[in-house]
């Protein structure tokens, strides 16, 4: 109906000059119809009785409404329709019902937004929304004039690079522990995020300006190619700048180094706050740690798989220290880990898990090298082995 989408955009200031006489030759041409506005007004203000009286039927609801209009009226006789009421009420719960909808649903409203559980994967949005994504099914997610922006499938969101965005807005999706998300980006560039990590990128990229993201926690990048705009990953001192190219970064803000692997192509990575100077070259194979209390460089040569089997859900130990160990199986797992037998930090495991939970993990591992532990709900206690 024109007329609903007219009283939606003056309940939320947007009426053109033209708009705005349609609207007023509208609202004064009959008593009902000034009737039906004053009553869409009175209940946004008050958005949580809708529901209830969407759950009577017509008279009634409108009843109520009048109630509710008259409340502090004492000296108003209250009127019930009969025969008009029909379609009096029925105009005025089909415009309402849409106006409250669009008013109140979560892609529109930008106030009382409750606070996401912290186990649910997040999607905040330029203005501060917040989005709960699921990990199954599919969505759709459009900007003010209804261009489409993200949409979802499963654990994954796509960008169109079609979306009519002219500068730079961002949305910083949160994945919390034991739990994964994909992204592709607007130019194609492909990103798996890790558990207990958070990004921060641009809905669509601008012309003219890098391909820049914001990284804190475990992301594998899968960059679409354009030599005319490199594509750059900030994460706390270090920026990994790239072409072209395939690379995991490790930059959660408790581990003392992060860590850049580079599977194939090139990156050259270099301090936030130097980078006129030389980027450091990574090979593909290699891997770079950037040490932030000393603000130093080393690589090696690594085994990739070792550290980018977790975007397949794998856990893949080689000679890996237990002090190591124990933050991975906390992201891995969402669980917390108390180690009471520190002789135990040093000691190095290899092995490879995939569907296995956390207590036949931590039984694996105890046989391995002897420890006794118990799971109290997400909580693991570790002791020294008894006798």
């Amino acid at each position: 109906m024109e007329i609903t989408k007219l009283i939606i955009k003056k309940l939320t200031s947007k009426l053109s000059g033209a708009e705005e006489k349609e609207f007023d030759s509208w609202l004064h041409s009959s008593h009902e119809n000034r009737e039906i506005f004053d009553r869409i007004t009175l209940i946004q203000k008050s958005g949580k009785d809708i529901r209830e009286l969407e759950t009577l039927d017509e008279i009634t609801a409108w009843n109520k409404i009048l109630q509710k209009v008259d409340t502090n009226k004492a000296s108003r006789k209250r009127t019930l329709w009969t025969r008009p009421i029909f379609r009096y009420a029925a105009i005025f719960l089909g415009l309402l019902g849409f106006t409250f909808w669009y008013l109140f649903s979560p892609l529109q409203t930008q106030e009382k937004i409750m606070p996401p559980d912290k186990n649910a994967i997040t999607l905040q949005l330029e203005n501060g929304e917040v989005k709960v994504l699921s990990e199954d099914g599919s969505s759709q997610i459009k900007d003010k004039e209804g261009n489409l922006v993200v949409t979802k499938k499963g654990s994954n969101l796509a960008y169109s690079d079609s979306a009519s965005v002219e500068k730079l807005v961002y949305n910083t999706l949160t994945v919390p522990y034991a739990k994964r998300f994909g992204i592709q980006l607007s130019d194609g560039t492909k990103i798996h995020l890790n558990s207990g990590s958070s990004i921060k990128y641009p809905v669509k990229f601008i012309k003219g300006a890098n391909r820049e993201v914001f990284l804190s926690g475990e992301a594998f990048f899968e960059v679409a190619e354009d030599a005319e705009r490199p594509f750059m990953v900030s994460s706390d001192d270090l920026v990994v700048k790239v072409l072209g190219t395939t690379f995991n970064v490790k930059a959660y803000p408790e581990d003392q180094e992060i860590n850049t692997v580079l599977v194939s192509g090139s990156v050259g990575l270099s301090n936030k706050d130097n980078q006129t100077t030389d980027s450091t070259l990574l090979e593909p194979g290699h891997m770079a740690s950037w040490d932030k209390t000393s603000n130093t460089m080393a690589m090696e040569a690594v085994d990739t798989d070792l550290h980018t089997s977790w975007i397949y859900g794998r856990l893949i130990l080689k000679r890996t220290p237990f002090e190591q160990i124990v933050p991975k199986l906390q992201r891995h797992y969402n669980i917390s880990i108390t180690n009471n037998y520190p002789i135990l930090n040093d000691q190095v495991f290899t092995a490879s898990y995939d569907i296995e939970t956390i207590e036949e993990v931590m039984g694996s591992l105890s046989e391995i090298i002897p420890f006794y532990f118990e799971v109290d709900g997400n909580e693991i206690t570790i002791n020294k082995p008894k006798n």
